[in-house]
């Protein structure tokens, strides 16, 4: 939806906080709604269909804002990015200290099934509707089916097999044990299902979906479930499933429907101009100036910006960009050089990282203890010893994110109510899916070429195109480096090192950030967030919360 507000609802079970939009849905006429009464109306299921977009997004700060805030915390539990500050959501799983006590392992699975169980309600509640447009019933149907998949494909992903369920739990079904009603036995339901079956199902469902999807809506329903989208995490499915005909085929699919293109200007497609643009296949819509925006500015922005630097790009990351002749920077063959490491890079690293002498906030940005700039001016607040600011609030690997913070939000002071929208799903993760699945099918053709060259060749990117003759080999290393740098710090990352298998090999060890010659000693210094453990046996997966072990009685992972 174009704009969106949200009205609190009382809903057996199921609601709580709703998106609205102004001119789609009218406030609800009554403060409490019964649930043997709620689906008698069209508006009835509008209502309840958003309350279950209401939960995409989520943040444990616990408040009713910032809803994109914790679908980027992930990026620390990668090899991406590192958070320093221990009292932080995600602290703790990210350098493999968890355990199944982790308060947002426990809120980002309460908050999935929060949201399948609302899922549950309205599929199940429709049909009590009949005073309604068949086909629009169909689509509201099919937008809660697609919700009710990405929240379980979060879930299957993160912990694997769990219980899957798709109708609604009555609380009669938790039976006393041995007449105490203070202990009840686990339904049926709440066991745990094999991965696979469900995402088979979930495929299914999605299929059923996008049947009933449009390719698009107007200007004043922009957010809502697409085709598209629809495809999308289908795709994603099968890249799990490692089904990779069947995933170039949905990735296809998106590309055949002339729906969506590439932003040209990957410089702002993360602030303000690229809000609904044609890349966008999904994102949480927020409003701008009613306090219920983002707060990626306070979050993650860097301490001379007010930020809390709660996500640091690592070295590995800035590694990863190219050179401008698309080399590697470890090719003997590149342009790069060691002692100007930022030059003659791929212009994404430029746009979506903070590194030392970069422009910024009419100055530079540096964090290395006692640099200099001839003729440019640093900007107080980021370098780690000069007193200025918290230093809890300044990096701890010399580097910060520059997705999502604006200039615009900078300058008036924005922290909390950024209506920059958190993008889930973007045409060209769309494009390297379909490259990926066909080079992994081993069904490599010239359109494998095109795919990965149209996101290289993005205007104001402009690297240059990978050339034909690869082998499958090459050309695995040239698409995983591509979605790495592409979608960097956009909560892909995780989902693909677990998929990939490489986690055991890029996660262990030390967090390192960048490396600097100390001015007065002459010593290099490797500037670090810490060290972080990954054993393959164990943390491919995240713990079963211990809440739902003692609640259900269900098993818990291996090795936790």
């Amino acid at each position: 939806m174009k704009t969106i507000t949200r009205y609190i609802i009382a809903f057996a079970f199921i609601l709580s906080f709703t998106y609205c939009s102004d001119d789609f849905l009218e406030r609800t006429p009554s403060d409490q709604v019964s649930s043997a009464t709620f689906f008698e109306q069209t508006k009835d299921l509008e209502y309840a269909l958003n309350a279950v977009y209401d939960l995409i997004g989520f943040n444990s700060w616990n408040v009713s804002y910032g809803s994109g805030t914790d679908m980027l915390r992930v990026e620390i539990m990668t090899d991406n990015a590192v958070d320093h500050h221990s009292w932080n959501a995600g602290y703790q799983l990210a350098n493999g200290t968890a355990s199944a006590y982790d308060g947002y392992v426990e809120y980002r699975w309460s908050e999935r099934y929060r949201g399948i169980m609302r899922a549950n309600r309205l599929i199940e509640g429709a049909d009590g509707v009949d005073d309604i447009d068949p086909d629009y019933k169909a689509r509201l149907i099919a937008e809660a089916t697609f919700l009710r998949a990405y929240f379980y494909w979060d879930l299957v992903y993160l912990f694997g097999d769990v219980p899957f369920l798709t109708e609604s739990v009555d609380p009669g079904e938790m039976d006393p044990v041995d007449g105490d009603q203070g202990d009840l036995k686990p339904s049926p339901k709440s066991q745990r299902v094999d991965k696979n079956a469900i995402l088979d199902q979930l495929l299914i469902d999605l299929d059923q979906a996008i049947a009933d999807l449009p390719d698009s809506y107007n200007e004043d329903n922009r957010g809502r479930i697409t085709k598209g989208a629809a495809l999308t995490l289908k795709g994603r499915i099968l890249l799990m499933q490692e089904k990779w005909e069947e995933a170039a085929a949905a990735a296809k699919d998106v590309i055949d429907s002339d729906v969506y293109s590439l932003f040209p200007e990957y410089a702002n497609l993360f602030d303000y101009k690229g809000v609904d643009c044609n890349e966008v296949i999904f994102d949480i819509q927020v409003m701008k100036d009613v306090d219920e925006g983002e707060f990626w500015l306070a979050n993650y922005g860097p301490n001379s910006a007010g930020g809390w630097s709660c996500s640091c790009p690592l070295q590995s990351m800035v590694n990863a960009y190219e050179t401008i002749d698309g080399k590697t920077i470890n090719d003997p063959t590149s342009i790069y050089d060691p002692e100007n490491p930022y030059e003659n890079r791929d212009p994404r690293l430029h746009h979506s990282i903070l590194y030392p002498g970069r422009e910024w906030q009419g100055g530079v940005y540096n964090t290395i203890p006692g640099a200099s700039y001839p003729g440019e001016e640093i900007v107080p607040g980021d370098d780690l010893t000069d007193g200025t600011g918290g230093q809890w609030n300044k990096t701890a690997t010399g580097y910060n994110w520059l997705k999502y913070i604006s200039q615009d939000d900078i300058e008036t002071s924005n922290y909390w109510d950024s209506s920059i929208q958190y993008m889930l799903m973007r045409y060209a993760e769309v494009l390297l899916m379909y490259a990926e699945a066909k080079i992994e099918a081993n069904d490599i053709d010239q359109s494998v070429y095109d795919a990965i060259n149209e996101v290289r060749q993005r205007p104001d990117v402009n690297m240059p195109p990978v050339s034909s003759g690869k082998s499958q080999s090459e050309l695995r290393e040239i698409v995983r480096r591509e979605r790495r740098v592409e979608l960097a710090f956009e909560g892909i990352r995780l989902f693909d090192i677990r998929r990939w298998e490489i986690a055991e090999n890029v996660m262990p060890g030390e967090a390192e950030g960048l490396t600097y010659i100390d001015s007065e000693s002459g010593e290099e210094v490797t500037l670090s967030g810490g060290e972080r453990i990954f054993d393959p046996e164990k943390h491919y997966l995240w713990p079963i919360p211990q809440a739902e072990i003692d609640l259900s009685q269900i098993s818990q992972n291996k090795g936790w």
